[in-house]
């Protein structure tokens, strides 16, 4: 597990090597930042405290996306997270500054969803996270996604093309942050907020993405004059690419959570407003909801694969079961020994098959939406559809009996015509290891499409619309309960060691996720060769053109078309799409690979996105 390479031929800077470079390029000597008001907290781990010209150098890379993020490497500390390159700066800083893996993973995510402004996550969504701890050698699981709404008890009349507060569910990720920092943080919390205010109150400049997503959804973000507000100049004119955008309400809401604790947003002046604004907009969310909020520690979803455990996140989260069940299926079909995916068509058939059996048992099992309840029974009556049966070896050897028959293509056929559609997920993670040899591994998340439908701001944090796509999993969660999700961070350990951390974010995170995860077990890649060699993403859930319902997805160029020719011929349908087209329903996927025995690690982040990798 320590891949020896020539970092230069592989493309990898350290830290000191990208800001050396980048004082060589830039001819940058000091910079200097404007003073406000410090950091709450004694650390203050905002760019104020950092190296001349490292500032303006991860504000640059935080400024363009699609672009080459080179192979971190670190012993004292290290970190990747899929967006905001100077957000993964400041948990760097919280790593340097003696924080732990927890205290950096919250640093980087407090401010990255100020430097995103809101628009894929929010500090009123959601976390799940996956802990180990290395005082004690154990992993822990800690759930804080949406909690459905108590008095909303006709969920599937929830609209879905009109803005209606009854879409909002309740938040859990400052809960979240709050819980895992109290149980593993080293650093006061005041001080992880110091970058996030720092951004917030001093401002950044709107890169064309972010400037871009404002300008396409002004009718949203118009929709309430508090919102507006946010999103405009003093003039009236949007706030668009280029323009510095400062969010003094936000960093008002931050300043008071960092002084309070999360209380402040889920039993003080906070949690009023919110539940004033999604109740003028026909919600039916309460104090009470909020009050009631806990995060949920339960055991980690474990199965073994070749010589590791790998403990992903546990239950009520889905996702851990899904990559779970995958990964014991990896293992029966011994997908190794034929080859890898991107030259061998039976691997690459053999793995797209693997990666479709999370839907095709979620919707095979669903009573829901006119799904025939006996749908696996007809099919496939030896598979056990109860989630403990779905985590073991013995069913996987079941399942991969059954994927060789007839039968299962006509379960597989007829699953993706029932299934729902998944609404957009936008999402960050970030994996962290420090000193001490503590791992995280966070996924936190707005669960929807950019600021939602519903346009409500509260104080500067944005209201996501999670509901307004789920109200059929919101009617079988059930009033006041936790809603399932697919989200999969998890941890790999071997002979009780931390070897890869992962988690993965967007449409396709499964699919990400086992791909990359197996890219580094199965065949022996480093993160940044394992994340940037060709992946399939999201089957299709609906027919465009000639792309048929179940297909599944390929951008162009990724894979070479006799290859596919040859998969097809094994009973898959296959689209190939644009890259741009396909994007839409990929994951980005970040990891970090372990030495054990030395304490060296390597930490890689996906290219199309804004995020970074560094270590020290």
């Amino acid at each position: 597990m320590n891949p020896e390479r020539d970092r230069r031929d592989q493309g990898g800077l350290t830290h000191d090597a990208a800001l050396r470079r980048s004082r060589r390029l830039a001819g940058l000597v000091c910079l200097t930042l404007t003073a406000t008001s410090p950091a709450v907290g004694q650390i203050d781990l905002s760019p104020r405290t950092w190296q001349p010209g490292e500032a303006q150098l991860f504000d640059s890379l935080t400024a363009k996306w699609v672009r080459r993020v080179p192979l971190a490497e670190g012993t004292e500390g290290i970190i990747a997270g899929t967006s905001a390159a100077s957000a993964v700066r400041s948990g760097l800083e919280a790593l340097k500054r003696g924080g732990t893996a927890i205290d950096a993973a919250l640093t980087h995510a407090l401010a990255e969803i100020v430097l995103l402004a809101g628009c894929c996550v929010s500090h009123a969504g959601f976390m799940t996270l996956v802990y180990f701890e290395a005082a004690t050698g154990n992993v822990h699981s800690m759930n804080a996604a949406w909690n459905t709404v108590r008095d909303e008890l006709d969920p599937r009349s929830i609209p879905a093309s009109a803005p209606s507060g009854r879409s909002a569910l309740v938040p859990g990720f400052m809960a979240g942050a709050e819980a895992a920092h109290q149980r593993f943080g080293k650093l006061p919390w005041p001080a992880l907020f110091g970058p996030a205010l720092y951004y917030a109150e001093e401002g950044f400049i709107l890169d064309p993405v972010i400037g871009g997503m404002i300008k396409s959804k002004a009718s949203v973000l118009g929709r309430l004059p508090a919102t507006k507000s946010v999103f405009t100049k003093p003039d009236g004119a949007w706030y668009q690419a280029g323009d510095r955008f400062k969010q003094p309400a936000l960093a008002t809401t931050l300043r008071q959570v960092a002084e309070r604790g999360a209380s402040y947003m889920y039993r003080g002046e906070w949690a009023r407003k919110l539940v004033a604004a999604v109740q003028a907009d026909g919600g039916k969310m309460t104090m009470r909801d909020l009050e009631d909020y806990r995060v949920i520690w339960s055991e980690p979803a474990h199965t073994t694969f070749r010589d590791y455990d790998v403990y992903a996140i546990g239950l009520p989260t889905l996702g851990g079961v899904n990559i779970v069940e995958a990964l014991n299926l990896v293992e029966v079909a011994d997908l190794g020994r034929v080859g890898h995916p991107t030259t061998s068509a039976e691997a690459l058939h053999r793995l797209m098959r693997i990666a479709r059996v999370g839907d095709v048992m979620g919707t095979a099992i669903t009573s829901m939406a006119g799904v025939p309840t006996d749908l696996l029974q007809r099919y496939a009556p030896a598979i056990d559809p109860r989630i403990e049966a779905r985590l073991t070896k013995a069913q996987s050897r079941r399942m991969w009996a059954a994927m060789q028959t007839a039968e299962w293509n006509d379960l597989d056929r007829e699953a993706f015509g029932w299934a729902i559609r998944p609404g957009s997920d936008h999402s960050d993670a970030v994996v962290t290891v420090d000193r001490w040899g503590n791992v995280a591994a966070l996924l936190h998340t707005i669960n929807t499409g950019t600021w939602g439908s519903t346009g409500i701001v509260v104080d500067g944090v944005s209201i996501a619309d999670p509901a307004r796509f789920q109200q059929l999993p919101v009617a079988r969660a059930g009033p006041g309960n936790r809603l399932p999700d697919p989200t999969n961070p998890l941890i790999v350990l071997k002979d009780g060691r931390p070897v890869l951390a992962s988690s993965s974010i967007g449409t396709g995170l499964h699919e990400q996720t086992l791909q990359s995860v197996l890219n580094v077990l199965e065949y022996g890649m480093d993160p940044k060769s394992a994340v940037d060699t060709a992946q399939f993403v999201r089957p299709a859930f609906a027919a465009t053109g000639t792309v048929k319902v179940g297909d599944q997805v390929v951008a162009e160029g990724d894979f070479a078309p006799a290859l596919l020719d040859a998969v097809r011929g094994r009973g898959i349908g296959i689209a190939v799409l644009p890259v741009a087209q396909a994007r839409g329903v990929s994951g980005g996927w970040v990891g970090v690979l372990l030495d054990p025995k030395t304490g060296r690690g390597w930490a890689a982040a996906p290219r199309h996105y804004n995020g970074w990798a560094l270590g020290y």
